[in-house]
């Protein structure tokens, strides 16, 4: 048989430099809304601490925290089964 390499974080985010996928994400929209306000240096230094933030808030909470937020937020639909958040009371 042949030894096949199995990744060691299978369910870790994409990284791009330093931040993994929605913290990039949050630095690209302030940096965009910077951009369009024209604003960018104060957006430098909230883009550092709001991506510090996320990652603390990540490290102190269950894996899928954020999706839970956005599915309660209305966001995002949890799965097939629960597709509004908002909605206190599913009958079937």
């Amino acid at each position: 048989m042949r030894e096949v390499e199995i990744p060691r974080y299978i369910d870790a985010q994409p990284q791009f430099f330093w931040w993994e996928l929605d913290e990039f994400a949050l630095a690209i929209g302030i940096m965009g809304v910077g951009m369009l306000t024209e604003t960018l240096t104060v957006v430098f230094f909230v883009i550092v601490v709001l991506s510090a933030w996320m990652k603390r808030f990540k490290s102190n909470n269950l894996d899928g925290a954020l999706i839970h937020i956005a599915y309660r937020a209305g966001l995002t639909p949890l799965n097939r089964a629960y597709k509004d958040g908002i909605a206190q009371e599913y009958f079937a």
